[in-house]
């Protein structure tokens, strides 16, 4: 695995195990002197229509996504390279057009085996399942 992966991306939604995730990228990364894109996707379809159960009581979901790359970083700090990313969207389809995007080069997606929806997941099935189904490079996904 020696310099195989250049440019790994790893799906973070502050769930433990997206930040397991991160130790084993960094992990990854530092064998194969590769760059991190961490990434966090505003999943602003999960919270339409449930204003009235309090949402706009919780933090913005910019600030939750900063939070949440704010802890990643802490996590990262300077063993390898990285850059952090944020976007608004569906997360198994923003990862999946993320890794496909010719700018980043992502040649491996480490991803978290769960996350923090499980409504999704029982309903339609895991966005690691779709990663790993639908990315355009290799997947590593994180258990433990």
């Amino acid at each position: 695995m020696d310099n195989h992966y250049k440019n790994i991306l790893v799906p973070v939604d502050g769930s433990e195990q997206s930040y397991k995730a991160i130790d084993e990228a960094v992990r990854i990364a530092r064998m194969n002197q590769a760059k991190l894109h961490v990434l966090t996707v505003k999943d602003l379809n999960k919270y339409y229509g449930a204003v009235h159960k309090g949402i706009l009581e919780t933090p913005g979901l910019d600030q939750l996504a900063q939070d949440i790359l704010a802890n990643c970083a802490d996590i990262i700090r300077e063993q390898v390279k990285y850059e952090t990313y944020e976007v608004a969207g569906k997360p198994k389809l923003s990862i999946v057009n993320f890794a496909e995007e010719e700018a980043h080069k992502i040649d491996l997606i480490v991803i978290g085996a769960t996350g923090t929806d499980m409504f999704d997941r029982l309903l339609v099935g895991s966005t690691t399942n779709y990663v790993v189904n639908h990315a355009p490079c290799n997947v590593i996904v994180v258990k433990k």
